[in-house]
C-alpha cells in the first residue's frame, strides 16, 4: 500500500509542478477502470468495450 500512495503523491506532483492538469482526468478514468478491473474481473469489463458501451 505504500508503493501506490508514494505512485499517486509522485504522479500529483509532477502534474502540480508541470501544470498538466488536463492529465488528470484522464489519469482519474484510468484509475476508475483499473479498479473496476480488478474487483469485477476483466470479462464484463469487456464485453462493454466490445458492445460500444
Amino acid at each position: 500500500m505504500n508503493k501506490v500512495k508514494f505512485i499517486l503523491k509522485e504522479m500529483f506532483f509532477l502534474i502540480k509542478k508541470h501544470k498538466y492538469y488536463f492529465i488528470a482526468p484522464i489519469l482519474i478514468v484510468l484509475a476508475i477502470l483499473a479498479f473496476l478491473v480488478y474487483y469485477i474481473g476483466p470479462a464484463v469489463i469487456v464485453s462493454f468495450i466490445y458492445a460500444g458501451v
